[in-house]
């Protein structure tokens, strides 16, 4: 497993990278009139593919990087609302503390899980205090590489298991235990 507090050396590493992934991204942005122009039938999906990285990147980022006392629960639900809008997800937050650092990393994670989840939309209530989030939606699956994660079954770990070990760190650096239920409509996650 990852150790939970990342080296400066690896944060700065992942920040630089970060960077460097989204340097032309940027340039590719301020050129989307064109390449709509001269790929008239490509150009909304070349779009939507940027924002989409975009976002990604910016999720990432947050999770990855900063000191003890970052991420701030703010800046972790504008990032938030910023990927699952794209995904057609419904953000609803509970009033809460301003939470910083591992654990809105968690939250971070288990909602970018959520989001995931859910193939054709939904909602997701993340209750911070409390430490439960609720995804819900006409069609919630959890992925395969997740519940080998929860039920300790990963005989060798893939990147598609890198989340959910990161999510596991998280929760033992806060000091907490995960366990969820699912169902074909929903999937909650409760943090003890």
């Amino acid at each position: 497993m990852l150790n939970p507090y990342l080296t400066n050396e690896a944060k700065l590493l992942f920040a630089k990278t970060f960077h460097d992934m989204a340097a032309p991204l940027g340039a590719l942005t301020l050129c989307i009139d064109d390449i709509k122009k001269a790929l008239p039938e490509s150009g909304d999906l070349i779009e939507t593919s940027i924002e989409t990285l975009f976002q990604r990147i910016a999720y990432w980022r947050l999770m990855l990087t900063g000191g003890d006392q970052s991420p701030s629960y703010s800046d972790a639900a504008n990032v938030m609302r910023s990927m699952a809008k794209l995904k057609s997800v419904e953000l609803i937050f509970l009033p809460a503390e301003d939470y910083q650092g591992n654990y809105i990393r968690l939250i971070l994670g288990l909602v970018l899980l959520g989001i995931e989840s859910l193939p054709r939309g939904g909602k997701i209530a993340i209750d911070a205090d409390a430490g439960i989030l609720t995804v819900s939606g006409e069609k919630c699956f959890i992925l395969k590489e997740l519940q080998e994660i929860f039920d300790q079954k990963v005989e060798v770990p893939t990147s598609r298991h890198a989340l959910g070990m990161l999510i596991c760190e998280w929760a033992k650096a806060c000091k907490a235990s995960i366990s969820f239920e699912h169902t074909p409509t929903s999937l909650i996650f409760r943090l003890q």
